[in-house]
């Protein structure tokens, strides 16, 4: 749990780091004074859960609200679908190497420039910041924790 801090000095070891900084201050006023100064002391935890929150609101004021990237998740999906769908089909047919190449076709034209654009550096996706390992860890625990709870119902 956060401390909170007055004048340097431990007065709460149980503070509750979502506690709206202004609320925080009145508090510290009225029972310390007006000149009192205060700091909330965060564990790595509850740092993390703050950053997070920040990058959160970050993310939906300055690119997307989570409907819209929602929405963009699930277009992506379903194009990835479609196309691995389609290579996949044309791919179990071929009879040649010139029939497997052609299978690519659709699937190199709707994404096959990304891969140039993340090379050269004009795009960039989010896993590449967090690191593939946290990402893939993420999947993970979301996955076995989702899968529980489906086996519990």
């Amino acid at each position: 749990m956060a401390k909170l801090m007055v004048n340097n000095q431990q007065v709460e070891q149980f503070y509750n780091p979502n506690t709206p900084e202004h609320v925080t201050a009145q508090l510290v006023h009225e029972q310390f004074g007006e000149s009192a100064t205060f700091e909330v002391q965060l564990s790595d935890t509850e740092q993390v859960a703050q950053n997070r929150i920040a990058s959160r609101s970050n993310i939906n004021q300055k690119v997307a609200d989570s409907d819209s990237l929602l929405g963009t998740t699930s277009d992506t999906t379903h194009i990835l679908l479609n196309e691995l769908s389609g290579f996949i089909n044309k791919l179990s047919q071929a009879q040649s190497l010139a029939e497997m190449r052609a299978s690519t076709a659709s699937l190199k034209a709707a994404i096959g420039g990304i891969e140039q654009q993340v090379t050269d550096g004009t795009l960039e996706f989010p896993y590449q910041v967090k690191g593939q390992a946290p990402v893939l860890d993420e999947i993970y625990q979301r996955a076995t924790g989702v899968s529980q709870v489906l086996k519990q119902a």
